[in-house]
């Protein structure tokens, strides 16, 4: 697994198939979408690639209620035996001035510019963008995004 932390310097991905997250420890539910990572990858001869965030963004949204205790530390992440297969892994620097791009500019100017993804694969609850403005419905129906797929689970075991 290539680990990146400089967004500046990405690779440019073959067939990106991304999962969003924090992955701190690696429950049913993150395993369920790391083998749905692993799936749609095979089928379109894709990259596995997770984004994860460093420091974890209630830390910098919540400084107040700081620390977050963690399951991991990011050290330990890249170590996880549940990641291992995974293709890249990459760590955005999450800042305040980062969760101020709203929902669009999330999808614009980080996730397609940045990852040209094939296939976006996210959690039931996942909200991106400003004041948490964005759903999977932001990225299903955004004329700007290159995803051909992308799948939302309702539950850890349902997929849409």
């Amino acid at each position: 697994m290539q680990v990146h932390r400089d967004l500046e310097q990405l690779p440019e991905f073959r067939n990106a198939v991304i999962t969003i997250g924090t992955f701190d420890g690696v429950h049913l539910g993150h395993r369920h979408i790391l083998r749905q990572l692993e799936q749609a990858a095979t089928a379109c001869n894709g990259e596995k690639v997770i984004v994860t965030f460093d420091p974890h963004p209630r830390e910098v949204l919540a400084p107040e209620k700081a620390p977050v205790h963690l399951l991991t530390t990011l050290d330990e992440k890249v170590k996880l035996p549940a990641l291992q297969g995974i293709d890249h892994l990459v760590v955005v620097p999450f800042t305040k001035e980062f969760s101020q791009l709203s929902a669009t500019e999330y999808l614009e100017a980080f996730l397609i510019k940045r990852f040209n993804p094939h296939t976006i694969i996210i959690g039931y609850d996942h909200r991106f963008g400003h004041n948490r403005e964005g759903d999977w419905l932001c990225w299903k129906w955004s004329n700007t995004s290159s995803a051909s797929n992308c799948w939302k689970f309702r539950s850890r075991w349902c997929m849409i």
